[in-house]
């Protein structure tokens, strides 16, 4: 028996004068339910103060802000799949919460949760102001198919300026590559490495430091054990690794995607192109 019928057999009982405990004990045998009498007072409060139908409210809202149909559960799948892009990623994409796109992506087991991660330290959070005020540049300890990788960034907006498949690293290998960026997108005024063997290590002196002079080029190295100095770099290494088999193993593909098409979280949500050829930068 529904509980509005219940509400109007309870009222039917108190027109004809019985008490609130009679009503309860009438309706425990007559209909098999049971009440307490202060509910059946809030009953008769409600509807002699308000225009009740006897029937209890919707819990619905009355306002749904996002329905999550099936097709966008499949174009966040889609996403994922073919880029391997986390929800933070997929929410600068589509206009849903990072939130809602992790159920999703865990729904489809499409996460793969780190049980160790530990808390991050706080850092320093730094970039340069313009474009080609500083190049970071390293060579990844992981070898891509058998190969180095030689990678160069525009630390101001994280702009990928080119990535190399290297059989063997040298300084004169690393430095042709650097002419051949420069010719393109220009010198920057400081580099930024590593204290690595192809950068000279520690010395002042070294053949990559006279190249760098020749060129007007500023030369800055990080600290010794200071992988957080790059981390512009360190984290595009990271990237990488893990977004490569998804352009194919292709790091001209990889390149084109990471710096046109993937959103940047430090950037607001913008890609590194968006930021490195904006009129603005350049004054």
């Amino acid at each position: 028996m529904k509980k509005e019928e219940i509400r109007k057999e309870f009222f039917k009982l108190r027109v004809r004068h019985h008490s609130y405990n009679q009503c309860r004990k009438i309706l425990l045998a007559q209909f098999g339910y049971e009440i307490s009498k202060r509910t059946l007072q809030r009953w008769n409060k409600r509807l002699n103060e308000t225009e009740w139908d006897l029937r209890d409210k919707s819990k619905r809202p009355k306002i749904i802000h996002y329905k999550i149909t099936q097709e966008i559960e499949k174009q966040v799948v889609l996403i994922k799949k073919q880029t391997g892009w986390g929800a933070e990623k997929i929410e600068d994409i589509i206009d849903i919460g990072h939130t809602t796109i992790n159920k999703i992506l865990n729904k489809h087991k499409l996460t793969k949760p780190n049980e160790n991660r530990r808390k991050r330290i706080k850092y320093i959070r730094w970039q340069r102001d313009h474009p080609n005020s500083l190049w970071q540049m390293d060579i990844s300890d992981q070898k891509v198919e058998g190969k180095y990788c030689f990678a160069v960034i525009d630390d101001c907006e994280r702009y990928c300026l080119g990535l190399f498949e290297l059989n063997n690293i040298s300084t004169a290998i690393i430095t042709k590559l650097l002419d051949d960026l420069i010719k393109v997108h220009g010198k920057p005024r400081e580099i930024l490495t590593d204290n690595g063997n192809v950068f000279g290590l520690r010395s002042k002196h070294s053949k990559f430091d006279r190249w760098c002079k020749r060129r007007g080029i500023k030369h800055i190295r990080t600290a010794i054990h200071s992988p957080t100095t790059t981390g512009k770099i360190e984290r595009l290494f990271q990237t990488l690794a893990k977004e490569l088999p998804f352009c194919n193993n292709d790091l001209e593909l990889f390149r084109m995607q990471y710096n046109h098409f993937r959103p940047h979280s430090s950037l607001n949500g913008k890609c590194p192109a968006d930021i490195y050829f904006a009129f603005y930068k350049l004054f």
